[in-house]
């Protein structure tokens, strides 16, 4: 510290210290005017004016002088505007070219301006002129003109003939350029063996432009002390470049400077002119920085005020020209152009040049950046079964575009935004809500929380703002693809209406309360009615660990069985068992056909539809549908459709034939089946032409052939969703596979599909009147006895006499306890799910937002989002998936942390 090289510090003794050296000494020396009698006493190098001032604190004394700083640059500008703050009565700058070739920040000759300095441009000084003390007491200057252009670029200043004038001053400053000050060559050669310490003709340090390394094998250069004066970005590039030459050398590695990165750039092509962007863009002009008035500024105090509020700084940021790609970090093509040295100017020639297409609400297409690997084309046909993507034209003039040269909502496009993912430079992106550009992203590594399927999925975001989401090579997802829900649907990450602290209705506004007091609110609302007066209600998004903390809190807390979901509130108890015995989904590529009976899964369950439609593609597996939609979303995807009226009453028909017909396969279901003869003997009892009346099926041949056909298949898998197919159809599909003798054999049988991430965690956590944790019957004796020993408690509570629906809607409910759902925003009738909680004395939600549900609610949770707090979802398949908690949390106290909180108000303390 306060030691300099040549001066206080010597070579020898760093060599002696230090295995290597990095010199960094900048341009530090001031370059004088350069005229005669530039060395009169009050003659200061810019540079050194300022520094001077930095350093000690002490700002020169120029009350009633008169100064003149020399040169056009931002360090003139810094000197100029400090002589007025020092109290100097008169501040000249002399320029020899004018004020459109002065390099400067406008802003600051405005502003210089404004605080009086007076500018001499067109001058040019030829002499200092000194008094009897050696002081600068005037300057004879030259009036110039300008002539033809010079190197810069601008034009040469030409002296006129006799216009020889002076200026009376008292100090001047010259604020021309800075060189690079190396005193201590001499010393470094004399105490080295091994090279040789140089400076170029411009008095810089010599050093190998790639490592940084100069003649002396130990010593490394970088910065201003290198280049001469440049930018302060440089200097730090530079230094990185001497760090890693350092590093190498210090470990005995031979000195390999990174490869130079490939950049592709619009000025490689041609020069940009504003002119082409004028019918593109809208102008937006600068907001105007508030400033000190001019007459203020005789102190050192910051001139700029800084905006009024917050938007007129978000609407100065807007003016943002989004100029750096935002594939920067991931593009293939830059990463394989800078492994292999390419250059873009290598062989030029003609180009393309196309507007961008911003038309569709999720997907840029910028086909100058396009390469024509039709990767986007064949993920979008052979993937996605879309194809919504093709290739136009022939030969130079090819480009990719939409069919038919549609936008892409005017195609069979999905807005899966697997183009995207496929896409190895920047031709194909996100169409975002907010400024894009190169940015360096963190990554958090978790669970899709929409569908079932259970995709792992990277957010890629910046201090928590969202800016991206990819697919990550998971469990279910092994090939890392995902739909158009995590790949579009993270915005709400980013929206700043979250929920942090609980929020109290105080007639019909919300206050914030304490956790604590939230707390006991609920505590005491619990204990002051009856225990089954009370209801819990568990989303189909939340976690296992939540789900299971909210059956507990009902049952060990409250003591009531009255706790379920309103996502299969009143749906009949047939979904329960839809994921036993499930075909993986590895396994699609290895059935002879696939059945989609009720499934519209390229937008339910997206990511299984891919599977369906590459397994098609690659092996030719027959796809047929069987629907109630006309106008599917899937008909143009499969080999055969049918359309019907009724899931339930179609399969029952199919079962009715194949039991008719003595098809069944009784080995399979006398080892796997209960009940099989009291079924039958029920099904032909029924009248078959009302089956198929109920079905929609006219053609009695239809169903005979179908029954047969799927009988027959060797490897047939029939998809459902949960969404499309009732409880009781869900019921005749399973009896379906058993009496075929098809349910969990290789590539054979059902595959189910459930609406939401942990719709399936419902049933394993025991959010049911009837049934407990592992779907168990809550009457189960051993599982009765499993939870009062776990939970150390007497009793556990009975089943309810009434559903929980018919409590709803009988008013029997005093309190409603909400934990991640919103039922009065997603159902179909929004004035009945009102009247339910209108008659409930005390209604409590938890989310992120404040939903329709969460307006109605006496008290509002925040609850924290999956990755914020971690846990486990089980996908459709009963695969238990964990993520972990990547960041904290906006809200104080997470979800699960909320609900252990409220256990311990009833005595549970683990």
């Amino acid at each position: 510290y306060d030691q300099k090289l040549g001066e206080n510090l010597s070579y020898k003794a760093l060599k002696f210290k230090y295995d290597a050296i990095v010199l960094g000494i900048g341009s530090q020396k001031g370059t004088s005017i350069g005229c005669d009698g530039d060395d009169a006493v009050n003659c200061l190098s810019g540079i050194d004016f300022l520094k001077s001032m930095e350093l000690t604190g002490k700002r020169y004394d120029f009350k009633e002088k008169t100064v003149a700083v020399i040169g056009g640059g931002n360090t003139a500008m810094d000197c100029c505007r400090s002589s007025i703050r020092c109290g100097a009565k008169k501040v000249y700058i002399i320029y020899r070219r004018t004020e459109k070739e002065m390099p400067a920040n406008p802003i600051e000759i405005h502003e210089s301006k404004l605080e009086g300095v007076e500018y001499l441009f067109l001058t040019a000084p030829v002499r200092v002129n000194k008094d009897n003390e050696g002081k600068i007491k005037s300057m004879t200057c030259l009036k110039m003109e300008l002539g033809e252009a010079d190197a810069s670029g601008r034009r040469r200043p030409v002296v006129i003939p006799n216009s020889e004038f002076d200026i009376d001053m008292d100090y001047a400053i010259a604020a021309i350029g800075q060189k690079t000050f190396v005193n201590f060559v001499e010393e470094v050669n004399r105490n080295t063996d091994n090279g040789e310490l140089n400076v170029t003709k411009w008095g810089d340090i010599e050093a190998d432009p790639a490592t940084l390394q100069t003649g002396v094998k130990r010593i490394f250069a970088c910065g201003d002390g290198v280049t001469g004066p440049a930018t302060l970005i440089q200097a730090v590039a530079q230094a990185k470049i001497a760090a890693r030459s350092c590093n190498q050398y210090l470990r005995d590695m031979p000195l390999i400077p990174e490869k130079k990165e490939f950049l592709s750039k619009k000025d490689n092509f041609k020069l940009q002119a504003a002119e082409e962007y004028a019918d593109k863009f809208l102008k937006q002009m600068r907001q105007e920085m508030p400033t000190l008035e001019p007459d203020l500024r005789n102190n050192f105090s910051e001139v700029e005020l800084g905006y009024k509020n917050e938007e007129i700084a978000k609407t100065e940021a807007q003016r943002c020209l989004e100029c750096g790609c935002v594939a920067y970090y991931d593009c293939d093509l830059k990463r394989y152009a800078t492994e292999y040295d390419a250059e873009q100017k290598r062989f030029e020639g003609k180009f393309k040049q196309y507007n961008i297409d911003f038309r569709h609400p999720f997907v840029e297409i910028d086909n100058n950046k396009c390469i024509l690997c039709s990767r986007c084309i064949r993920i979008c046909r052979e993937v996605v079964g879309a194809n919504a993507l093709g290739l136009v034209e022939r030969g130079f003039e090819t480009y990719v575009a939409p069919s038919m040269g549609n936008c892409l909502q005017e195609t069979s496009c999905e807005s899966c935004g697997m183009c995207i993912s496929a896409c190895p430079t920047g031709a194909i992106t996100e169409n975002v809500l907010f400024k894009p550009g190169p940015v360096k992203t963190d990554k958090m590594d978790t669970v899709c929380n929409y569908c079932s399927v259970g995709c792992e999925i990277s957010i890629h975001h910046k201090k928590g703002f969202a800016l991206k989401v990819t697919g990550n090579k998971g469990k279910i997802n092994s090939d890392g693809n995902i739909c158009k829900y995590p790949k579009f649907g993270h915005y709400y990450i980013n929206d700043n209406n979250r929920i942090t602290k609980p929020l109290l209705k105080q007639g019909t506004e919300f206050k914030e309360i304490s956790f604590d007091k939230a707390f006991e609110l609920i505590a005491d609302k619990i204990k002051s009615v009856k225990p089954d007066e009370n209801s819990f209600f568990a989303g189909a998004r939340l976690s296992n660990e939540e789900m299971y903390l909210v059956q507990k809190l009902s049952r060990a807390g409250a003591k009531t069985n009255n706790v379920t979901s309103f996502h299969y509130l009143g749906r009949g108890d047939g979904y329960m068992n839809n994921a036993t015995a499930n075909v993986p989904m590895e396994q699609l590529k290895g059935a002879s056909r696939i059945y989609l009976i009720g499934s519209e899964i390229n937008r339910d369950n997206a990511v299984a539809g891919f599977m369906v439609n590459n397994a098609k593609f690659i092996h030719n597996i027959p796809v047929e549908l069987v629907t109630l939609h006309e106008n599917s979303s899937m008909k143009h995807k499969v080999d055969k459709l049918t359309t019907i009226k009724s899931y339930y009453h179609f399969v029952k028909a199919i079962n009715y034939c194949l039991l008719k017909s003595d098809m069944e396969n009784m080995r399979f279901i006398k080892d796997n089946c209960t009940g099989f003869e009291t079924y039958k003997t029920n099904l032909l009892k029924e009248n078959f032409d009302d089956l198929l009346n109920k079905s929609g099926i006219s053609n009695k041949k239809y169903i005979e052939i179908f029954a047969t056909d799927y009988n027959n298949e060797m490897n047939a898998i029939i998809i459902f969703s949960e969404k499309e197919v009732s409880s009781n159809a869900c019921v005749e599909l399973f009896n379906l596979s058993m009496i075929t003798g098809k349910l969990g054999k290789t590539s054979n049988g059902l595959l189910s599909l459930k609406e939401k991430n942990n719709s399936q965690g419902l049933f394993d956590m025991g959010v049911s009147q009837k049934f407990g944790v592992g779907s168990i019957p809550i009457n189960d004796s051993v599982l009765v006895e499993k939870m009062k020993s776990k939970w150390n408690i007497k009793d556990m509570p009975k089943a309810a006499s009434d559903g929980i629906l018919e409590q709803l809607e009988s008013g029997k409910l005093k309190n409603i306890f909400i934990f991640g759902e919103d039922p009065s925003g997603c159902a179909v009738d929004t004035k009945k799910v009102s009247e339910w909680f209108s008659k409930a004395d005390f209604v409590v939600v938890q989310d992120y937002f404040i939903t329709d549900t969460a307006k109605m609610a006496n008290l509002i949770l925040p609850a924290s989002l999956p990755f914020e707090s971690g846990g486990t979802y089980s996908n459709t398949q009963k695969i238990i998936q964990k993520f972990d908690k990547q960041i904290e949390g906006k809200v104080e106290i997470n979800s699960c942390e909320q609900l252990i909180n409220l256990l311990k108000k009833f005595g549970y303390n683990d």
